[in-house]
């Protein structure tokens, strides 16, 4: 499919260290760039090209961080074309792999099971369309030693005793930086990075960000020993004045995601919500194990809450930490739909997961899944940006997604006839439908678009090479 994310150019320039393992990761590439959900054996051609797949996985030339170089790359160069500054959206997602037996080099996962926990930062427009531009770094995270908790839920000294995961974020930020830095990109992270010492560090880096707050922090004035009664930040939040008001559309959610708890992340009704929003400066005083160290941080704080929700319903409320400005109420509200972007890397974790397969990939070893994560991953951000487009642009032209062939197939194969010029909207509902998608069930999943997309690659080989096999004139 046409995109500004050319996949096969940017492996192209992979650095594998040998013309046939380049030449296998081209062949990986074409088979399963329109079709990403495919099985290894239902991509290649013959049980020799599939044998030679599962190689080139177990060759330890090839890696995640050889094999997704080129797309880092090529993603900030993305970010420099851009007009205004983008967004790096942080989190952190479980990769589950199935199976009676162990697979080497994979690690425990809560509720039994076998993976490993990805750290990634996607990048994407800051112009307000959040437009998939690209992985800025991927870490992955092994738990050798059993079910690890959260590492919230773990008490400060023992966090300082044991190699605390959630250094994963600050390692990214500075990964990220010293790729992006020049264009001085605003991080988004969720709960998870509330962290002082992440926070601190990316004052000091001069870095733009927006984190939520999860810990309940208290304003500059908390005594050494513990007995002052400075107000937390919350409290200060609770009597600053609305600057202003905002509806938004709230997604159904079912309960927790990726560990999250009930408590953290409570099930709800899709609804339209009208939020109340406040903002203020406040120097955030650090933890009281730290005061002694550390000097607080002044920041913008910005809270977002949930005027009448329905009964029965859980109000939405947000507090944010900012280093962005906040002296108007647009600025404000650009906050605000900052942090609302975050939600798109959640879309990216069902397109790498669900309409790339990542998790149902049988390869017998961790390194030999991570390197697969390293084709798959880019796959993913080009699944999400073909399916913004069409989201954004709905009555764009559908030859800014598909080729002329891919249209002749769309054609061929709709189960409804297509208008003369149709869009993208139109194209993207087309593929859907071949996935056994009805118009009636809202938008299509990854799911049926994964489907919808590998039969339309069929019919573009098939009709390639009925074309082919016609006599000469």
């Amino acid at each position: 499919m046409a995109s500004n994310i050319d996949l096969r150019q940017e492996f192209a320039r992979a650095q594998l260290g040998d013309r046939r393992l380049n030449a296998r990761l081209d062949t990986l590439v074409c088979a399963l760039q329109d079709a990403p959900d495919r099985s290894f054996p239902s991509a290649t051609r013959s049980s020799a090209e599939l044998e030679g797949a599962y190689r080139f996985f177990r060759n330890e030339r090839v890696s995640l961080d050889a094999l997704i170089a080129p797309h880092l790359d090529a993603t900030a160069g993305r970010a420099a074309d851009e007009e205004a500054a983008v967004l790096v959206l942080h989190d952190t997602t479980e990769l589950r792999f199935g199976g009676d037996q162990r697979r080497e080099g994979l690690g425990t996962l809560p509720l039994a099971g076998q993976g490993f926990f990805g750290h990634f930062a996607l990048v994407v427009s800051g112009d307000g369309e959040r437009r998939p531009l690209g992985i800025g770094g991927i870490d992955l995270v092994v738990r050798a030693d059993g079910p690890a908790r959260r590492l919230h839920e773990v008490d400060y000294v023992k966090r300082k005793a044991m190699d605390r995961e959630s250094d994963r974020w600050g390692e990214m930020v500075a990964e990220v930086h010293a790729r992006l830095g020049g264009l001085r990109p605003i991080h988004v992270m969720d709960r998870e990075a509330d962290d002082f010492e992440l926070l601190r560090q990316m004052v000091g880096a001069d870095c733009r960000f927006v984190v939520r707050l999860n810990e309940s922090r208290r304003r500059k004035g908390t005594r050494v020993d513990g007995r002052s009664k400075a107000p937390y930040v919350t409290e200060i939040m609770h009597g600053v004045e609305l600057v202003a008001t905002r509806e938004v559309e709230l997604s159904r959610r079912r309960g927790h995601h990726n560990g999250g708890s009930e408590r953290s992340y409570p099930r709800r009704e899709g609804r339209i919500a009208t939020l109340g929003i406040s903002a203020a400066t406040i120097d955030v005083a650090p933890p009281r194990r730290l005061v002694r160290q550390l000097e607080p941080l002044r920041l913008q704080v910005v809270r977002v809450v949930e005027r009448k929700a329905p009964r029965g319903e859980t109000p939405v409320e947000w507090v944010l930490m900012t280093t962005e400005a906040i002296d108007s109420s647009e600025q404000v509200l650009a906050i605000v739909d900052t942090y609302r972007a975050r939600w798109t890397i959640e879309e990216y974790f069902k397109a790498l997961k669900t309409g790339c397969a990542i998790e149902r990939r049988q390869l017998e070893t961790g390194g030999a899944l991570a390197a697969a994560l390293g084709v798959l991953a880019p796959m993913a951000v080009r699944l999400l940006a073909l399916r913004s487009r069409a989201r954004t642009h709905p009555t764009e032209s559908a030859t800014k997604l598909l080729s002329s062939d891919e249209l002749a197939a769309l054609r061929a194969l709709a189960r409804s006839r297509l208008p003369r010029s149709p869009t993208t909207q139109d194209a993207l509902l087309a593929i859907a439908g071949l996935g056994g998608h009805i118009k009636q069930n809202g938008s299509p999943g990854w799911l049926v678009l994964a489907r919808g997309y590998e039969k339309l690659d069929i019919a573009v080989q098939v009709l390639a090479a009925i074309s082919d096999e016609k006599p000469r004139q």
